[in-house]
């Protein structure tokens, strides 16, 4: 089950570590990277696993860190094993560490793993070498290699190898797999490397400033979210996984491995509120080296950008791999990218608004002015074209409310940053304009008074969980009476159990199939709601939704709403900024209702 997995990593990728100790998922060197493990995807995509039968297997995280810790126990017997990644915070090219290290505590354990990589999805012949304790084989891009400790048994099996290695209770002995570029040599590994792993999570963790009741779950979005970012360039992908599918055995199966730009505040916001400003500003500095393209004439914004700051590359299928519980196709790439979605360039604006006035982000000021008006431009000539909308449906274009919500977003921004970034009386008035146009068309033409609600684009029957969003962005007032009734019809339309949140609904998208509640949506409803200052019912659908995040403190895309399990790509960035967001907004407006009433 994809709930069963933890996630480790080194800021440059992230592996899946089952509860029982199977890595089913790596890739190397870098999140979009083919994958050494893909287990998770198809029985014969290769895995990293703990095969001790007759074993108790026991597994959490070491608290504050991104340490898996297994305890295992067979009569007498008791041993435990830590699986980690070596965190990598450099730019420059490096050797990448994954560590097993196996600690005696009662009696004489052997532990033993299956060693069976299947590089490039499984599609890769190879070769092993075996010398001085030390397995190798040549990937596409470099040498993996398997540091092994003294007296360790090899056995080869299907394809791999079975490692063995006794352990006397106080006795430590390291498995190191590493990934080495072809620059590089192979030298012995450090023996220090959990204790430089647990020193980086302990005094990253210090920086953050968390509040109760919920500050081991904060802590624990807080380590995702970090080990989502890209170290070489700041970027946040959606999920470290492809093709983990949101409806079991269909077709909803996409590739996440990518930067979404219309995540950028979220994830500013994110780390932000929990004093990570560093992580902040090197994401928006991602996000600026892109949008300083759109100073060149020829360039238009994508909605999606692999870590490099690059175009994603069109969807191919790997049809060998049977997919995640017969889940197929497994899709490589990401052919959402060639949509036009309208919202990027007010996600843009929004963010360079939001690290002028929080992050005190020092840029050229005629710059910011010329790339601000430069987007604001785009949206004057896009703004009444249909696009694809937030949820990239592969249907034709439509006039998606929550589309121009953001357009308006992008002019009402702009015009606010007017004064810092020095705008013209001409730039001014032209936002001034497309603000009221943008807000009067959407009105008129995507509001349904007689169901005091948003359509999900005109003429729709559709109603779509944005609605929710409206608050945050501040076009829905909250002191308006019409907002919580719109609020409301929105929970009625697409809730279930009041919990679970659709995202839209009924609707067609293209795909045959359905899917899970969508998380980020009940946080986008948790957040509104605590800003309207309807703490009680925010808290009561914050906490029942905590009720169905594992111990592990992972939250995925979807839950399923009938049986509880997880789906979709896996860990979910959107899914963690969402619960820091709307823990953030219980918080702070709990706090406003408590001063209200100590003056009353």
């Amino acid at each position: 089950m994809i709930e069963d997995y933890f996630a480790i990593g080194d800021l440059r990728t992230v592996a899946l570590v089952s509860n029982q100790g199977s890595i089913d998922w790596l890739c190397l060197p870098y999140f979009d990277s083919p994958s050494v493990f893909g287990k998770i995807l198809d029985p014969t995509a290769g895995c990293f696993a703990i095969e001790m039968p007759g074993y108790d297997i026991k597994s959490e995280y070491v608290p504050n860190t991104a340490i898996v810790s297994f305890s295992l126990s067979k009569g007498q017997n008791r041993a435990h094993i830590n699986d980690f990644m070596v965190p990598k915070t450099s730019t420059r090219v490096v050797k990448q560490q994954l560590v097993r290290r196996v600690t005696g505590v009662k009696g004489s354990t052997t532990a033993s793993f299956k060693f069976q990589p299947a590089p490039s999805y499984g599609r890769k012949n190879f070769k092993f070498k075996v010398s001085k304790r030390v397995i190798t084989l040549q990937l596409d891009n470099g040498i993996l290699v398997v540091h092994l400790p003294f007296e360790t048994s090899l056995i080869k099996s299907n394809g791999g190898y079975v490692i063995s290695v006794q352990v006397e209770p106080g006795q430590v002995k390291d498995i190191v797999l590493e990934y080495i570029p072809e620059a590089f040599q192979i030298t012995k590994p450090s023996s220090t490397l959990e204790e430089t792993t647990l020193t980086f999570w302990k005094r990253w963790v210090a920086k953050g400033k968390y509040f109760p009741p919920n500050k081991a779950m904060l802590i624990r979005s807080a380590i995702t979210l970090k080990l989502m970012q890209f170290a070489p360039t700041g970027a946040i992908v959606a999920a470290p996984t492809t093709s983990l599918p949101e409806d079991i055995g269909g077709v909803r199966n996409w590739d996440y491995r990518y930067v979404w730009i219309r995540d950028a505040t979220f994830a500013l916001y994110a780390f932000t509120v929990l004093g990570y400003t560093d992580e902040s500003k090197r994401f928006f500095d991602f996000v600026e080296k892109i949008t300083d393209k759109c100073m060149d004439e020829g360039f238009d914004v994508s909605l999606m950008y692999t870590i490099w700051g690059e175009p994603v590359a069109r969807e191919y299928e790997l049809n060998h791999l049977t997919g995640y519980k017969n889940s197929k196709p497994v899709r490589i790439g990401n052919d959402a990218a060639e949509q036009f979605q309208l919202d990027v360039y007010g996600v843009m604006i929004d963010s360079i608004y939001f690290a002028q006035k929080k992050l005190a982000k020092p840029s050229s000021r005629p710059k910011q002015a010329r790339l601000v008006m430069n987007l604001v431009h785009r949206i004057e000539s896009s703004w009444q074209k249909p696009d694809s909308g937030i949820w990239e449906a592969r249907v034709g274009p439509e006039r998606y409310t929550y589309s121009r919500v953001m357009a308006w977003v992008g002019v009402e921004r702009a015009k606010q940053l007017s004064k810092e970034l020095r705008l013209t009386a001409s730039d001014v008035e032209l936002c001034s304009k497309l603000e009221v146009s943008i807000r009067d068309w959407i009105w008129d033409n995507c509001f349904s008074g007689a169901k005091t609600n948003f359509q999900q684009y005109p003429g729709s029957r559709t109603i779509d969980a944005t609605n929710f969003l409206f608050v945050l962005i501040k076009f829905l007032d909250k002191h308006d009476s019409k907002t919580m009734k719109i609020i409301n019809n929105t929970i009625e339309q697409l809730s279930i159990d009041r919990i679970f949140i659709k995202r839209y609904g009924p609707a067609k998208d293209g795909l045959p199939g359905t899917e899970g509640a969508f998380i980020l949506c009940t946080y986008w409803l948790i957040s509104a709601l605590a800003i309207m200052e309807d703490i009680d019912r925010a808290t009561l659908i914050f906490d029942q939704l905590n009720e169905y995040i594992k111990p592990h403190g992972l939250i995925p895309e979807e839950i399923d709403p009938n049986n509880k399990n997880y789906l979709g790509n896996y860990p979910q960035s959107f899914s963690h900024m969402g619960y820091i967001m709307s823990a953030h907004y219980i918080q702070k407006y709990s706090k406003k209702l408590n001063s209200k009433s100590k003056h009353s």
